[in-house]
């Protein structure tokens, strides 16, 4: 099977995705043609064979223009036929639906959540809007834009501090903070008004575990991993916790009751269904007299493959279900009806 994988990105999580990408080049590898597809901080895609090395791509080494096309990917005046496309890009145009937008557009399967869920799951504003609507116990917040912030302050007190500050749209903790009094709230809605334009601020917890839970599916078989439990990082798990090695480790599984895990993996299922994902997505949830959702990854990093080697499931082997079902979903797409007949361009009345 002719398989692109795309990472990297004009994305705050460029280089996260970058490694992503890698490991599941390399992992795709052993069953199929691999074609990497490496997007730069300016929004140009390249490929090279070397971009199967994070080191290669850090020098970076020159590969050959690359676009996508109808069905597959212009390389310089070629065109490669590619059966599927795995997205290994994180954040802002990779994540958010506007590369499955484009996939969409040019008739590409692709493994990945769809437009909606990706766009839903990327906001967390919006997410959190959409949880509390089903009912899902979730931090109290509030949500804004950015230009807005000078005059939310009050109404984001009201919550009670300590409070989490945190860009909509953003992933990988970054422009994350805590703030304690009105002086470091300010200071924080500023710093996060640098990174998009919504701004979500979270009444935080204290002394709580963190507790993440991955699934893959289509339709009503949605398969939930095991439950994780990072621990050893402070206030928030931040950018330098989750990849710069600050967090001492993860239980995986986590030292929880049956009853804790049972909701937990519940809870991912649920989420996976109502909001019609896709791929591969991991929920992080917020231990503390009770389970509250926290946010959705709808492309986790390293693709969450390490949450399923608990039940022998191997990456290559999670690629190869994720390309199932991702071409299972392009099948059904295809036979849904996308032209309407009418003669409404053939009357003669002009329209302007």
């Amino acid at each position: 099977m002719n398989l692109a994988v795309v990472f990297g990105g004009k994305s705050s999580e460029h280089d996260v995705s970058v490694i992503t990408g890698v490991m599941t080049v390399n992992a795709a590898a052993a069953r199929h043609n691999v074609l990497p597809l490496y997007i730069n901080g300016d929004g140009e895609m390249y490929t090279s064979k070397k971009y199967d090395s994070v080191d290669a791509v850090a020098a970076k080494v020159k590969g050959k223009k690359a676009a996508f096309v109808k069905g597959g990917v212009m390389v310089g005046r070629k065109k490669v036929k590619l059966d599927c496309v795995v997205i290994a890009c994180h954040g802002r145009y990779g994540e958010d639906g506007c590369l499955q937008g484009m996939l969409e557009m040019f008739d590409l399967p692709y493994v990945s959540c769809g437009v909606r869920a990706s766009a839903v799951g990327m906001d967390k504003w919006l997410f959190k809007q959409v949880i509390s609507y089903m009912g899902l116990p979730t931090a109290p917040f509030v949500g804004f834009f950015s230009y807005e912030r000078n005059r939310m302050a009050d109404k984001c007190e009201k919550l009670g501090y300590p409070l989490i500050v945190k860009p909509s749209s953003l992933g990988s903790s970054i422009g994350v903070g805590k703030a304690c009094c009105r002086n470091e709230l300010i200071n924080l809605l500023d710093a996060a008004a640098l990174w998009d334009d919504r701004i979500i601020v979270e009444k935080a917890f204290e002394d709580f575990d963190e507790l993440n839970c991955a699934a893959i599916g289509f339709e009503d078989k949605v398969i939930v991993s095991e439950v994780e439990q990072p621990y050893g990082y402070k206030d928030i798990l931040d950018f330098d916790d989750k990849y710069r090695g600050t967090c001492k480790g993860r239980m995986i599984p986590a030292s929880v009751s049956d009853k804790v895990r049972d909701d937990v993996r519940e809870m991912t299922k649920l989420l996976y269904k109502q909001l019609g994902c896709g791929g591969i997505i991991r929920v992080d949830f917020i231990r503390k007299d009770g389970i509250f959702v926290n946010e959705i990854n709808t492309v986790p990093g390293s693709l969450a493959e390490y949450l399923f080697s608990c039940d022998g499931i191997t990456f290559p082997g999670l690629i190869d279900a994720l390309i199932e079902n991702a071409l299972r979903t392009y099948k059904c797409k295809k036979e849904l009806k996308f032209s309407y007949d009418s003669d409404l361009l053939k009357r003669k009345k002009i329209y302007k």
